[in-house]
C-alpha cells in the first residue's frame, strides 16, 4: 500500500477506473450521434471532460495502491510530482491540460488535436508493422516511412517540420481505397489518417501563428 500520508484517502474497495472509462465511452458514443453542435458541446463539457478527470484520478490511485511513487507516476501523465499529488489529495479530478486564453500562451503545437492525431496514427502504424505478416500491405508500403518521419518532426517540436511531414503522410495516403484495409488494424490506420487530415485543415493556421509568437518572445528575451 502507498505511504501513510495517502492511506487515509485510499479505499480498500475495487478500482473504479474501469467503470468511469465505460461511462466515458458511452457518453462519447452518444455525443458522436448528436447532430446539434451545441448538444455535443454540452455533453463534452458536463459529462465527458469531468468523467475523464475523475477516471485519471482513479487510475493514479490505482498506481499508488501498487506502491508506485509520485515521482514515477507524474512524468507519465505529464504533470510535476507536486502538482499531481496536490490535485489528487484535494479530492478532485486530475486535470493535465492548462487552459489557454490567448495564442501567446501556447507552445508551437502542444496538445492540439493535430499532435494527438499524429500520435494516434504513429502508434497504429507501428502496431500494424509489428503484427502484420503480409509483406504486400499497401498501407505499410505507403505510410510507414512518412509516419516515422512525422514522429521525428513531432519530437523536434517545431511547426514547419511537423506540418510538412503531416502533409507528406496525407499525400501518400491520398488515393488509397478503403478496400486496402483488410484487417481491423488496417481500418484503424485509415481512420487515423482521416482524423489527421481534418485536424490539419483546422489547426495548421493556429500552429503557425503560435510558432511565430513563440519565436518573437524568445527573440525579445535574447535582446
Amino acid at each position: 500500500m502507498a505511504d501513510g500520508e495517502d492511506s487515509e484517502l485510499l479505499s480498500e474497495g475495487p478500482s473504479h477506473t474501469r467503470f468511469l472509462l465505460g461511462r466515458i465511452a458511452e457518453e462519447a458514443q452518444r455525443a458522436q450521434a448528436l447532430e446539434d453542435p451545441l448538444e455535443q458541446a454540452k455533453a463534452l463539457a458536463l459529462l465527458i471532460q469531468p468523467y475523464a478527470g475523475w477516471a485519471l484520478r482513479e487510475a493514479v490511485w490505482d498506481c499508488r495502491g501498487k506502491d508506485m511513487k509520485w515521482s514515477v507516476i507524474a512524468p507519465e501523465v505529464g504533470l510535476s510530482q507536486a502538482v499531481l499529488s496536490r490535485q489528487v489529495r484535494a479530492n478532485g479530478p486530475v486535470v493535465t491540460i492548462t487552459p489557454y486564453y490567448g495564442l501567446d500562451s501556447r507552445n508551437a503545437d502542444g496538445r492540439t488535436p493535430l499532435r494527438l492525431a499524429a500520435f494516434s496514427l504513429e502508434k497504429r502504424v507501428i502496431a500494424l508493422a509489428m503484427t502484420t505478416t503480409d509483406e504486400r500491405s499497401q498501407l505499410l508500403a505507403r505510410l510507414y516511412i512518412p509516419v516515422l518521419a512525422m514522429g521525428q518532426a513531432m519530437a523536434a517540436n517545431q511547426a514547419e517540420p511537423l506540418l510538412k511531414t503531416v502533409k507528406e503522410v496525407l499525400r501518400q495516403a491520398d488515393g488509397l481505397a478503403p478496400s486496402v484495409a483488410g484487417t481491423e488494424e488496417e481500418k484503424a490506420v485509415l481512420d487515423a489518417v482521416g482524423e489527421l487530415g481534418t485536424a490539419l485543415e483546422r489547426y495548421q493556421g493556429t500552429i503557425r501563428v503560435a510558432e511565430e509568437l513563440k519565436q518573437a518572445a524568445e527573440s525579445q528575451k535574447g535582446e
